[in-house]
């Protein structure tokens, strides 16, 4: 994908987040476009970032003192948590301030002749398969939490295809499991991998789906939507380790044993940008609240 595609595709994300509450997203995917854009303009001035996330490319712009101010103060904005929001001069949203930011950074590049960071028009996004339509919803938590069992049903009351994340999971990641060892973020690759390529595959269908997998860290979920922001849409089904000890007991034939479950509560990170269910619930319940959380 072409940098202003990427631009493009997180600005429209972030417009579509805000438009349906989700100030979080719209945040986050706000962040993502102006770091795609600094990237490009520090990087053709030969500056190098040190640990270049979003955060540290909003702070080195806050810096820039021929930035004009209301760019750097876009850029302050946009590093305010949303808890702080009633600290910071929040006048503009986050789609408005980003798009602020990058406007800049491309009119720069474009006096100096270097490549173009402006995003695509909106217009071109909304051509885009799935655009402005949720096609994806991504249910994810540790093993118990139901994924499986809400995510079919939940397929199967919209009349979408169900797509079971341990499907996807090479024989050798089975296998360590089902011997009790869990894995590592190298053993997770693959699976991770094959995660997005069967989004990326019923995007380009236009066919919805519901997957159920567990994507506990934050970058596992980033590699598997990567591309497809604005789609998609997270569950994540919350609860406590004795629900999720008490269920993994009374289980049978399923390759994940019980014991790695204190693994999996150990690198667990929820997201911000989830539509939170509380996974106790009966599953007709937690179908319920999806259905008018995504409003679908």
């Amino acid at each position: 994908m072409s940098l202003p595609s990427r631009i493009a595709l997180e600005l429209f994300t972030a417009k579509q987040a805000w438009s349906a509450g989700n100030e979080g997203k719209a945040r986050v995917c706000a962040r993502r476009a102006v770091a795609a854009a600094a990237e490009s303009w520090f990087a053709h001035r030969g500056e190098q970032v040190a640990q270049a996330d979003a955060m540290t490319y909003l702070r080195r712009i806050q810096q820039q003192g021929t930035f004009p101010l209301p760019v750097r103060q876009a850029a302050e904005r946009l590093t305010t948590a949303v808890t702080r929001r009633h600290e910071a001069p929040f006048t503009t949203d986050p789609f408005t301030d980003a798009s602020l930011i990058i406007s800049h950074l491309a009119a720069d590049s474009s006096s100096e002749g270097h490549a173009d960071v402006s995003p695509e028009r909106e217009d071109d996004l909304q051509s885009r398969p799935g655009a402005g339509r949720i096609l994806i919803i991504l249910i994810m938590g540790v093993s118990g939490a139901g994924k499986t069992t809400v995510g079919r049903r939940l397929a199967e009351v919209l009349g979408w295809r169900f797509l079971e994340g341990d499907d996807l999971h090479p024989i050798a990641n089975i296998e360590k499991m089902r011997s009790g060892h869990p894995l590592t973020d190298a053993d997770r690759r693959p699976w991770l991998e094959r995660l997005h390529a069967a989004i990326a595959d019923q995007v380009r269908m236009n066919q919805p789906a519901v997957m159920a997998c567990s994507v506990l860290k934050a970058r596992y979920r980033t590699v598997v939507e990567e591309g497809f922001g604005h789609a998609l849409r997270l569950v994540y089904l919350k609860g406590t380790a004795d629900l999720f000890r008490d269920r993994l007991a009374g289980r049978r034939n399923h390759f994940m044993r019980p014991e790695l479950l204190d693994s999996q509560l150990a690198i667990l990170e929820e997201s911000a940008d989830a539509l939170v269910v509380d996974a106790a619930l009966p599953p007709d319940e937690i179908i319920l609240r999806i259905r008018q959380g995504l409003t679908i």
